[in-house]
């Protein structure tokens, strides 16, 4: 068929007549809609708490479906202002829960050093022992207390805090036991019962064996134990839930140069020494362990954290400390596509029909002037906080100007204290009375070296 052709003079007439005339004509503005805070809240003065620290509460003004108004804290860290600090903290034992209250006292016994304020931290199980277990990766000053998620190679989400900034990404660790015969072999992870897999496995060879609480098991395995594990390691059968427990397995004592001062069947009992680890072994964890370690030998650990994001590892030193997580809330300004809508508790609504979800929320997080940033979402009086994809769209509100932002442990476990006062409300009940609950770890702001800018 022939169709009929408009002669190319015309067509470059054409053209550039549409050029001028959408040059000419100016394009329509197209306004920002207003965000969740401008809505529905109202913001409060901003307290300072220290140099560079500043606390801001937002109280809701429309109460969407509940009774009563939530609160939302938001503690800015701004290291150019003074020697200010963020790190990550596990108290007085990484085996034991704490208040974060608590925890905080224990950073420094130096009242002019307290921390100004901190929230909790990673997400984390207790076994049946009642000791705890982070679900993740975790890191105080370089040293590992958890493996990442294996999650097929991908590892596991986490914020980094390295010289008192926080990065979030995924993260694989990799710990290598070398025995005096140059031979190596994988450690599965750190501080917690060897078959005893908390909430997410460690790699290929876990299996599930509970859903309520999530617990993974595997037969052959090796811990290693620091010695800020606060505790007499674990003995065998403290775990109903995996046989593998009962082991009595294989153990090696190691001082802090290295040197096996003890070789020994059976597990569990003994405090680790100073400076020093314990390896224990189970099924053929046990059995190399069994066959290659003697007294006066030399063990070398040797301990990675991987950046799955950017392809290289991360120096496991001193100014390293890490957080663990399952969600980023936001990457890059934007809510990421594969976030939740989760929750864990949910509640009818002042409709009397319609849920609500009162899972209380905390979060890390940067903003556009690449400030730490603090928050927790809760009730006045009670946990009430939102679906883990609504309080995303909370956060990514202009006003806060968040860039990046991790989900920390929620529900009860929410807490914020700024300098010795808790400002959010207990939400667990001992005895009759409420309580703050007990976490493993927590993330807080005080006076420290890694202010870049310190002013005198």
């Amino acid at each position: 068929m022939t169709r009929n052709r408009r002669p190319l003079a015309a067509l470059a007439a054409a053209v550039s007549a549409l050029a001028l005339t959408t040059t000419a004509a100016a394009a329509p503005t197209v306004e920002e809609p207003p965000s969740r805070l401008a809505l529905g809240w109202t913001q409060g003065a901003p307290v300072a708490l220290g140099p560079g620290v500043t606390h801001t509460t937002w109280t809701e003004t429309t109460l969407d479906n509940r009774s009563a108004a939530r609160i939302l804290q938001v503690v800015e860290i701004d290291p150019t202002a003074g020697a200010t600090t963020l790190e990550s903290f596990v108290g007085t034992a990484d085996s034991d829960a704490e208040k974060v209250v608590d925890q905080l006292a224990a950073v420094t016994t130096v009242a002019a050093r307290h921390p100004a304020a901190g929230v909790n931290g990673g997400l984390f199980q207790l076994e049946p022992s009642g000791r705890v277990v982070h679900s993740s990766a975790s890191a105080v000053d370089g040293v590992l207390h958890s493996s990442s998620c294996w999650s097929g190679g991908a590892g596991s989400t986490g914020a980094v805090i390295r010289y008192g900034i926080p990065y979030i990404t995924k993260l694989l660790t990799d710990i290598k036991l070398t025995a005096p015969t140059g031979e190596s072999i994988r450690v599965d992870d750190v501080n917690r019962t060897p078959g005893h897999v908390s909430h997410c496995a460690r790699d290929q060879f876990d299996v599930k064996v509970s859903s309520v609480p999530l617990v993974y098991s595997d037969p052959n395995e090796i811990v290693v134990f620091t010695d800020d594990y606060g505790a007499a390691v674990p003995a065998p059968g403290t775990d109903p839930n995996g046989a593998a427990t009962t082991d009595s397995g294989f153990e090696v004592v190691l001082d802090a140069h290295g040197t096996v001062t003890d070789a020994h069947e059976g597990r569990g009992g003994i405090a680790v020494p100073a400076g020093g680890r314990i390896l224990q072994g189970i099924g053929t964890g046990a059995q190399w362990l069994r066959t290659r370690f003697v007294r006066d030998d030399r063990a070398t650990v040797e301990t990675r954290l991987r950046d799955v994001t950017t392809g290289r590892d991360i120096p496991l030193d001193a100014s390293v400390d890490v957080v663990s997580s399952f969600h980023q809330l936001l990457r890059n300004g934007d809510i990421p596509a594969e976030l939740p809508n989760s929750c864990s508790g949910t509640a009818k609504g002042a409709d009397g029909t319609r849920l609500i979800c009162t899972d209380s929320r905390t979060a890390l997080a940067t903003n556009v002037k690449g400030h730490p940033v603090l928050l927790t979402l809760t009730g006045q009086a009670n946990e009430d906080g939102d679906y883990l994809r609504t309080f995303a769209e909370i956060l990514d509100s202009k006003e806060l100007a968040l860039i990046d932002a991790l989900n920390l442990d929620g529900g009860g476990s929410t807490t914020l204290v700024t300098g010795t006062t808790v400002r959010t409300p207990p939400t667990d009940t001992e005895n009759g009375v409420k309580v703050h609950r007990k976490v493993a770890d927590t993330v807080y702001t005080g006076v420290g070296g890694y202010g870049m800018y310190a002013k005198p």
